[in-house]
């Protein structure tokens, strides 16, 4: 479920960040992603799907989903044409080793506390703080002009200039 989101998000989140602009579509998206690992930070083992998971986790993928496009505009946009490959590789290398080694450290809060239900609800927690921890970093970002619908590497493609 919570893949099939990300990838609803992932196309919005490119035509959105054009109204929105980089900083502001990793606001919304770090924001929507927060909430919804602080709703499944509520939930209880008696808890029904519909009602307690759906929701958080729909909420949390199209957050996440929205992420992907500014992240790779933040990252890549003032990088020369010649450097656009590496930087690309760097961005996909520290979403895979970041990713990992959250996973590492949220299994083991969870799995250090006296039951299931209170370490899941304490991992969920830290991932939401992170989040937001994140959106405070994000503040941070020069807000410069939004994206164009062709980023300057593409324009430059198409000219045929270097």
């Amino acid at each position: 479920m919570k893949s099939s989101v990300l990838h609803m998000g992932s196309p919005l989140g490119s035509r959105l960040v054009v109204r929105l602009g980089i900083r502001g579509q990793l606001l919304v998206g770090l924001t929507l992603a927060a909430a919804g690992m602080l709703w499944l930070s509520l939930l209880s083992a008696g808890d029904g799907y519909l009602a307690h998971v759906f929701g958080p986790l729909t909420l949390a993928g199209l957050g996440i989903g929205l992420l992907f496009v500014p992240m790779t505009m933040a990252a890549t946009s003032d990088v020369p044409l010649h450097q656009a490959g590496l930087a690309s590789g760097l961005i996909n290398t520290t979403r895979q080793v970041g990713g990992a080694v959250g996973l590492a450290v949220l299994a083991t809060v969870a799995g250090g506390a006296s039951s299931p239900t209170a370490g899941y609800d304490r991992a969920f927690t830290i991932s939401a703080v992170a989040m937001l921890m994140g959106a405070a970093l994000a503040l941070m970002l020069p807000k410069g002009p939004r994206p164009q619908s062709q980023s300057p590497a593409a324009e430059e493609l198409s000219s045929g200039t270097k």
